[in-house]
């Protein structure tokens, strides 16, 4: 549905975004993800025309939109980052201001807003002022704002950064049922387990794309072994004493009690490291990104 050939965008010396090409399927969900300044929040708002893009294309529906972002914003709900509710107005009264914004007919608005209050289970709280609810139920009310207008592309900047673990489910389930109504969805998160739950992902790195690809072909072609290693003894002297050692140092990462390990070449270095138990494992989007990440990271050495 959006497609960004070669774009590029600088704020003085800093390149926030280069040369980014990527193209958001239609009916699906588009994950960007990586750290923070990896230039995700710029990339999406050179999209609705918020920053303008230094250089590159903007395709919506296979038409260059020519820095007319009216195409773009008429079809398009943003939720930024840091949405704008007003906390002294109630659920509903938010609800009625942000429908006037959009000129949501009556007759639509009131329908519409039931919907959103049912889907996202803020029908109870439709009197509460927006300023009392908790962060999980600010969010769904943000979301539910964006969606009065209808609209078919949705662009959602870390909309779970700092919501609870729970909220971040039920967040989710309402993002799966709107792309089942064929909703075209871009959503950036530093949450890789989130992520797990894209059809689409791009991996950004300081403005640049490392890899994208469908999540099923990114663990399908990922061209490293990954095992799960259970140290013997203390695991963060056995990391330090392993920092020497050239074949493992690049390629090995603490998650919890075990150590992994990324096996980039032929030769499996295992037995460097003091071990109880090995196992062979499939990688998670975690483990591509770290690979793809400290290879890129090579790559600049």
């Amino acid at each position: 549905m959006v497609k960004l050939e070669h774009v590029n965008k600088s704020f003085g010396e800093i390149a926030a975004v280069e040369d980014v090409s990527i193209e958001i399927p239609a009916s699906r969900i588009t994950i960007i993800t990586g750290a923070d300044g990896a230039g995700k929040s710029t990339l999406f708002k050179m999209m609705v025309g918020l920053v303008r893009k230094d250089s590159g294309d903007i395709f919506l529906k296979g038409e260059n939109i020519d820095d007319d972002y009216r195409k773009m914003t008429a079809v398009t709900g943003y939720m930024p980052e840091r949405f704008s509710l007003y906390p002294d107005l109630s659920v509903e009264e938010n609800l009625n201001f942000f429908a006037d914004i959009h000129q949501v007919p009556f007759k639509k608005r009131e329908e519409r807003k039931q919907r959103m209050l049912e889907k996202t289970g803020m029908l109870p709280f439709k009197g509460r002022r927006a300023g009392a609810l908790s962060g999980g139920m600010k969010q769904k009310l943000s979301l539910s704002c964006i969606l009065l207008s209808a609209p078919e592309f949705i662009i959602l900047d870390e909309p779970t950064t700092g919501v609870d673990p729970l909220s971040r489910i039920e967040f989710f389930n309402i993002i799966k049922e709107l792309k089942a109504e064929g909703k075209t969805i871009a959503m950036s998160t530093p949450y890789l387990d989130e992520a797990e739950q894209g059809d689409y992902i791009v991996f950004l790195k300081d403005g640049k794309i490392i890899k994208k690809d469908t999540i099923e072909q990114l663990k399908k072609n990922f061209p490293a072994k990954l095992f799960k290693i259970l140290p013997r003894g203390n695991i963060f002297d056995i990391m330090k004493s392993l920092e020497h050692q050239r074949e493992l140092r690049d390629n090995l990462y603490i998650r919890g009690k075990y150590i992994k390990y990324l096996q980039t070449g032929r030769q499996n270095h295992i037995d460097l490291i003091p071990h109880v138990h090995v196992e062979e494992e499939e990688p998670k989007l975690e483990d591509i990104y770290i690979y793809y990440e400290r290879q890129e990271s090579a790559h600049v050495r």
